[in-house]
């Protein structure tokens, strides 16, 4: 990304019209703007529409100069590529449309045709590979490990461990509870890199959602998990809520997911006893 942002910048600086080199320099920034914010996820927020900006420099590139940036043209098929709401899909055809038209005023009939037919074409293509991409993110929703090497596990092995993990604490005398936290979506994964350094090796995070995390914490007694707690949420990124509670008592999942989901309070602690 860096790269591009810098060949952009390159070709701002060389651009004939000063107005398409203003916009090459803002496409260039948004870049690196990107580089340097991207945080470690595994797939760009389908919810977000981050392809708006770039398609309307796209845009503004024909209007102000399209006799000198055609090459462009082939860019909206690239803005395809990757999932993102339906009324966007629409509306990248629509700018793909305008620069046709504002292209046309320099070719024959024959090219503009030609044009037009290859770029649908390439705009299908990116619709498909799209398509790919949506399902394998399903895919890997269904997995037990979101993040090969990473400590992030799927809600559906939460689903299987919590019961294991309640008959061991129940043989083994050990003192188990279930950690929920909640946070914005922008924190999740500075949570979840926080959260991982400070489990034990036999302990992993579960992603529940796009803001919630959830583990389960083994101590060996009631005072050393007071001990863990502290350690466990001191300076984790702001604003959290919690809810801990211990395996010794009846519950479910979903009830507590829900509970979090309602809950006001910044953190609730439900001991044994």
């Amino acid at each position: 990304m860096l790269g591009c942002a810098l060949l952009l910048i390159m070709l701002a600086l060389s651009a004939p019209m000063l107005p398409s080199g203003m916009l090459l320099v803002l496409a260039g920034l948004w870049l690196t703007g990107s580089s340097l914010t991207l945080k470690c996820s595994v797939r760009w927020p389908s919810s977000v529409p981050w392809q708006l900006l770039p398609s309307f420099l796209l845009a503004g590139l024909f209007n102000v100069d399209s006799e000198h940036q055609t090459v462009w043209l082939w860019c909206f098929a690239l803005l395809l590529m990757l999932p993102q709401p339906i009324w966007l899909m629409i509306l990248h055809s629509l700018l793909a449309g305008y620069a046709v038209w504002q292209v046309q005023a320099d070719l024959d009939v024959g090219q503009t045709l030609l044009i037009a037919m290859l770029l649908v074409g390439l705009m299908l293509l990116g619709l498909a590979r799209a398509r790919e991409v949506q399902s394998a993110w399903l895919r890997i929703g269904r997995r037990r490990r979101l993040i090969p090497g990473a400590r992030l596990w799927s809600v559906h092995q939460l689903g299987e461990d919590l019961p294991r993990e309640v008959v061991r604490s129940e043989r083994e005398g050990s003192y188990a509870e279930l950690v929920l936290i909640r946070t914005q979506g922008r924190q999740f994964w500075p949570l979840m890199s926080k959260l991982s350094q400070r489990l034990n090796d036999y302990e992993a995070c579960y992603k529940l959602d796009n803001r919630t995390l959830a583990t389960l914490l083994i101590s060996r007694d009631l005072e050393q998990a007071r001990e863990r707690r502290k350690t466990l949420l001191d300076d984790m990124p702001t604003p959290l809520r919690s809810r801990i509670v211990t395996l010794a008592r009846p519950l479910t999942l979903a009830s507590e997911y829900q509970a979090l989901r309602d809950q006001r309070q910044p953190l609730i602690i439900i001991e044994e006893g």
